[in-house]
């Protein structure tokens, strides 16, 4: 607590600061209670508010505000939590905020001038007064952004042990560094797997069961590899970007220390994570003094991020991402190729996109998501530059993010998208108003022209379709010429468009300029080659089809078979591949995701290894089906009540969290309405967005049902009590009617094979797999699975769903029977029980 800071010259000798819990006085730097400091209208007032969108009054100073300007890289921005950042702990929470705006200020006053006058220029009053007084006040000795210098290289060292089962052993480097370290059998198989398929050249596909260690598996061969083989190069792919930091910043530099100092390793996302220092400029100069001035505060998080960030990667910024409108921003921020002026751009050398991609061509080992691994096949290989091997993890998606990555889409939001950075029709001046072309005015006027003719054009030629298409969410088409005569008249108005945009190149001279017109005519022209493609019918490996968004219809042409990419652009220029998750397999068969992703004995050698969970499923797990529920496909309510009356009742017995997957929103929410009020319930869809439910979840006090459809049934760990029971609400099929599996089925039976038993099933089972997964995820963890999809005993396929269980399921024939058992199930401590007379494990 400082005294000694000006407050007089600051404009706060006597300020009262308010916060839910109440309000306190900070008197010359100094804190004190004051019962009645609500209520002193006379002084300055600093508001915390309790919720990110609570509403602070205009004359108060917003310390939340304040907070995210300041740390914007915090998890959240609670009292608590920027409390914490500081070392306050004062049990008054009105007191800890006026502690706390001391300390902020402090900080605030050692920034660098710049930075505080830009801020001054985003936040509104009284922050913005705030910081125009800081301006007035001594500058500091050294400004934010000037790092200290850092010399000499970190030393070398010889990696310990060229064995990975020795390394991962009872007494390998690893153990030795760990001291609560655990030898695990199924590591060191798929270890062992892993470096002879490096040494050998072979595809490996290892499935690894939840509490394997497999990232160890897979990191620590890979590591002695690189060290064993100078000019090898690793590349390893995840699906989501959690596990890609989870590797860059927790498994590899803890591994690398360990084995190989030397290890140069880097993380590369795609270039719309960075930001891009010349749109930032842009942004700011249209904002300023524009008709979009009141949104400069949402740009205010960014400001000192950019200057201390090493590599301008916006998912650091959580107080930009969590506010309302950020995403639409960062569209016009962020990193884009055909925005991308390259050589003549003035912020070159501090540009976080081509630092980010120069540090992963000189890395030994580069960690990338699938979707930045397919484009970078996509083009050639420009981005990642030569690697020898590749390990996949999350390998069980890569099929159908190759699918989503090479999909072209049209839609009327896209269209307006491109005709906005042009010539928007909003508040934004837009590029072509921005030229200064003296000789060029009636180029760009006939410019503008053609962007108002194509939005004219898209516009109806959108609502037309609206009309026309089938009334289903999705569906396919062939020809849309054949449904909308008026889609040639959209295309011609984007040729047009692409022709006056290039006469308007004959009348630049700047080089940045000209740079920036060849992005709007690659994305114009982009557009157009999508419009014709979908005119004629498609070709045999691509579907058309339609999807009904919340702004009208979208239109995709999706390639069907991915597996000749696979062959043609990955498999010849790399040496060994290791593809790896918890589900891969059917009972061990490999078969369904070898044949989707084209790895055949004539590409590489292909091995295959099940490496089973270390945890004592029979005695974590229990499975229970229902046999008494009424069909799934009943024309009745009857299984809806049933399901409703299920879950409120083991809910209520059990007094534990649970989880209910759905295929559908329309039974979820059928489902919500019947669950009693009194009942905790969140629903995906009806009670807010996925991430505040999943908080709401996790921090309800006592039982509670989380009710999730698609998004639900893998990518969420709920360990221990956070969720101790699973219902499976129905075997997650894909809708026959989806378009691309329509697509893919009529492809598989022109081949002469059965779509239902190479497709359909294969699909169902696996995503059955990643939805039981959600239970048991730590050695600490145990609960109950309840199936209640009656298809599983009345369908001959029912069994390939039970085998996929890791423990034998129970068949009860009443639901007092069933809740009975799973509560003395709990009450033994999660122990497998003899089943009761009337639970029997007899499928036939």
């Amino acid at each position: 607590m400082s005294a000694d800071l000006p407050w007089q010259d600051l404009g706060l000798s006597r300020v009262r600061v308010v916060t839910a819990e109440g309000g306190s006085l900070l008197d010359g730097g100094l804190v004190s209670s004051d019962s009645a400091a609500e209520e002193r209208t006379d002084l300055p007032c600093a508001v915390y508010p309790e919720g990110e969108d609570d509403r602070v009054p205009d004359d108060a100073y917003d310390l939340r505000l304040f907070a995210r300007v300041l740390h914007p890289t915090l998890p959240d921005h609670r009292l608590s939590t920027v409390a914490a950042r500081y070392g306050l702990e004062i049990a008054c929470p009105a007191r800890l905020a006026a502690s706390l705006f001391v300390a902020m200020l402090e900080e605030a006053i050692g920034l660098d001038r710049e930075l505080v006058a830009l801020l001054a220029r985003l936040v509104p009053p009284p922050l913005s007064v705030l910081f125009d007084r800081i301006l007035l006040l001594p500058r500091p000795e050294r400004g934010l952004g000037e790092k200290p210098e850092v010399t000499g290289e970190a030393a070398k060292a010889e990696p310990m042990g060229t064995d990975a089962a020795e390394v991962l052993g009872s007494g390998g480097a690893i153990a030795g560094a760990l001291p609560a370290y655990e030898e695990r059998s199924g590591q060191l198989r798929m270890a062992e797997a892993v470096q002879e398929a490096f040494r050998e050249g072979e595809a490996l596909l290892v499935e690894a069961g939840p509490g394997t260690g497999k990232t160890f598996a897979y990191l620590v061969p890979a590591i002695l590899h690189l060290v064993a083989e100078p000019s090898a190069r690793v590349i390893v792919s995840t699906r989501t970007k959690q596990l890609q930091e989870q590797l860059y910043g927790k498994d590899l530099p803890f591994l690398v220390e360990q084995l190989a100092t030397g290890l140069s390793v880097a993380l590369l996302k795609g270039r719309e994570n960075y930001l891009c220092l010349r749109r930032w400029q842009a942004v700011i100069g249209e904002m300023v003094g524009g008709l979009e001035e009141d949104r400069l505060v949402l740009l205010a998080p960014l400001a000192r991020w950019m200057l201390e960030s090493e590599t301008g990667d916006i998912d650091e910024n959580g107080a930009f991402l969590g506010a309302s409108g950020s995403r639409a921003l960062w569209n016009r921020l962020c990193d884009v190729a055909t925005h991308c002026v390259g050589a003549y751009c003035p912020f070159l050398d501090e540009c976080f996109s081509i630092a980010a991609r120069r540090r992963a061509r000189k890395a030994d080992l580069v960690v990338v998501n699938h979707s930045l691994l397919l484009g970078d096949l996509a083009v050639g290989g420009v981005v990642l530059g030569r690697y020898t091997h590749l390990v996949v993890d999350e390998a069980h998606s890569l099929e159908a993010t190759a699918r989503t990555a090479f999909t072209r889409s049209l839609s009327e939001r896209i269209v307006a998208r491109v005709a906005d950075e042009l010539a928007p029709s909003g508040r934004r001046p837009g590029w072509l108003r921005r030229l200064t072309l003296p000789s060029g005015i009636e180029d760009v006027r006939r410019a503008s022209d053609h962007v108002a003719t194509v939005r004219r054009r898209a516009a109806t030629l959108f609502r037309s379709l609206d009309r026309k298409l089938p009334d289903d969410r999705r569906g396919t088409f062939s020809s849309l010429s054949a449904l909308e005569p008026r889609i040639g008249e959209t295309t011609l108005a984007l040729e047009e468009l692409e022709m006056a945009l290039d006469r308007i190149g004959g009348r630049i001279e700047a080089e940045e300029t000209l740079k920036e017109l060849e992005g709007h005519i690659d994305r114009v022209s982009g557009l157009a080659e999508v419009a014709k493609e979908i005119t004629v019918p498609p070709d045999e490996n691509t579907v058309h089809w339609f999807e009904r968004e919340f702004d009208g219809p979208a239109l995709h042409a999706t390639p069907l078979d991915v597996a000749p990419f696979f062959q043609r652009l990955l498999y010849p220029r790399i040496e060994s591949v290791v593809l790896t998750s918890a589900t891969l397999s059917m009972a061990g068969d490999f078969d369904y995701l070898a044949r989707s992703i084209g790895l055949t004995d004539g590409v590489l050698r292909v091995r295959t290894a099940v490496v089973e969970s270390p945890f004592s499923f029979r005695e974590r797990m229990k499975v229970a089906v229902p046999a008494y529920f009424p069909p799934i496909d009943s024309e009745s309510d009857a299984y809806v009540e049933a399901l409703a009356s299920l879950l409120a009742t083991v809910t209520a017995r059990l007094e534990k969290k649970g989880l209910a997957l759905f295929t559908s929103y329309r039974m979820l929410r059928a489902v919500r309405d019947r669950i009693p009020a009194e009942l905790a319930t969140f629903a995906q869809g009806v009670d807010g967005p996925r991430s505040k439910l999943i908080e709401r979840f996790r921090s309800h006090p006592g039982a509670a049902i989380l009710l999730g459809t698609e998004s639900f049934w893998e990518g969420v760990d709920f360990p221990g009590e956070e969720m101790e029971f699973l219902v499976i609400t129905r075997l997650p099929f894909a809708v026959p009617t989806d378009p691309i599996l329509s697509a893919l089925a009529d492809r598989i039976a022109r081949e002469g094979r059965d779509p239902f038993r190479d497709l359909s099933l294969p699909q169902a089972v696996l995503k059955l797999r990643q939805g039981v997964g959600r239970l048991i995820r730590t050695k600490d963890d145990h609960g109950i699975v309840i199936l209640t999809d009656q298809r599983v005993l009345s369908r001959s396929y029912g069994a390939r769903f039970i085998e996929s269980f890791p423990v034998v399921a129970d068949r009860f024939e009443d639901e007092s029977t069933l809740v009975r058992e799973v509560a003395g199930w709990f009450e033994h401590g999660g122990r497998a029980e003899p089943p009761q007379q009337d639970a029997t494990r007899d499928w036939n």
